[in-house]
């Protein structure tokens, strides 16, 4: 049976950050911003306020979702199931299919690709895409780790879009030479009672390491679409390290000025850190539609995606996290802004 695929993307976003938060001195010098869990809080409760809170954004109810679907990572608290299922029952969408998605910190951009083909397909009208990250539950209070890393969660509502809007194309690989950099190991002195054990070098290696696959695959990406750098509007990267974002820009031909960096807001959020930047780059470089955007990040021992989309008409955008205020993520920018210039 011949299908008619019809366009799909994304019709809201929303972003949540814990307002427990505390400064660091990265070490450059500049502050910077680390939100975590507070106690009695999980990764679900996380996940189902950005749920709740794309939902209002979108004036959707309950009933209105026809499908569920979450890329959290790790999901908590139960690490071996994903939060897809209990965060539809909790919610209240008992009629919803619900799913996981994972694919470690690429996770966000793999589910976004999986939620677009599902409407295209017309198997689902209203999807939504929930995508959180405790890794402060994962490490103990005062490792050095916790400068690094940060909580964070964002939700989509994903759905049908006018023509020529909406998902573009896709370029997925694995990234296994980056399996032997991340470990996890049970341990219950921690309040997951699974630990992420990153070595020192771990950040540089996979860092250095998308940036050599980078060029190829988004010359891919080009290929397979028949556009080009020269007709991207907006670059929004996952930030998982201060450098991140400048380095993927320069190595796809972009300028620093050309996307936002999250980093120094959020820390390394894993694969919440695509929603986060996605969020601020439309707020900062006020997406209009039919904007070409495209997104990248990259995942330790799972993948490394790239997607091209056109900006939807009318993205209903959730409210700015009062952790998170556009005055702050507007001074970082402009001092990192400064700091290229020079």
């Amino acid at each position: 049976m011949d299908r008619k695929l019809r366009p799909a993307g994304v019709r809201a976003l929303a972003i949540e950050l814990p307002h427990q938060m505390r400064t660091i001195t990265l070490p450059n010098g500049q502050s910077a911003i680390r939100h975590t869990l507070p106690d009695g809080v999980s990764g679900l409760d996380l996940d189902q306020a950005a749920a709740a809170e794309v939902m209002r954004a979108a004036n959707l109810e309950p009933k209105d979702i026809d499908l569920v679907l979450s890329a959290s990572f790790p999901a908590l608290p139960e690490p071996c199931i994903g939060n897809a299922t209990p965060m539809a029952w909790n919610m209240g969408m008992e009629t919803a299919a619900a799913w996981n998605v994972e694919s470690a910190c690429a996770g966000g951009l793999v589910a976004l690709r999986t939620a677009c083909h599902e409407v295209m397909l017309g198997e689902y009208d209203t999807v939504l895409l929930v995508v959180g990250c405790p890794y402060s539950q994962t490490v103990e209070p005062g490792h050095p780790a916790t400068d690094v890393i940060g909580d964070a969660a964002f939700a989509m509502i994903i759905g049908p879009t006018a023509s020529e809007q909406g998902l573009v194309g896709s370029v997925i690989r694995n990234s296994g030479p980056t399996c032997e950099l991340v470990s996890w190991s049970v341990d219950l002195a921690v309040p997951s009672g699974i630990r992420l054990a990153v070595n020192g070098r771990t950040a540089g290696q996979l860092e250095n390491w998308a940036m050599q696959r980078l060029p190829e695959l988004s010359r891919e990406l080009f290929e397979r679409t028949g556009l080009s750098a020269a007709d991207v509007d907006h670059w929004v990267c996952n930030a998982p390290t201060p450098r991140f974002v400048d380095r993927a820009l320069e190595t796809m031909g972009a300028e620093a000025r050309d996307g936002v960096n999250t980093n120094r807001l959020a820390g390394n959020v894993g694969p919440a850190l695509i929603g986060v930047s996605l969020f601020y780059n439309a707020i900062l470089r006020d997406f209009q539609p039919g904007d070409l955007v495209l997104c990248f990040s990259v995942g330790s021992e799972a993948s490394v995606a790239l997607t091209l989309m056109r900006w939807p008409e009318n993205v209903a955008l959730g409210a700015v996290p009062a952790s998170g205020t556009l005055e702050q993520m507007k001074a970082f920018e402009n001092e990192r802004l400064l700091v290229e210039a020079d």
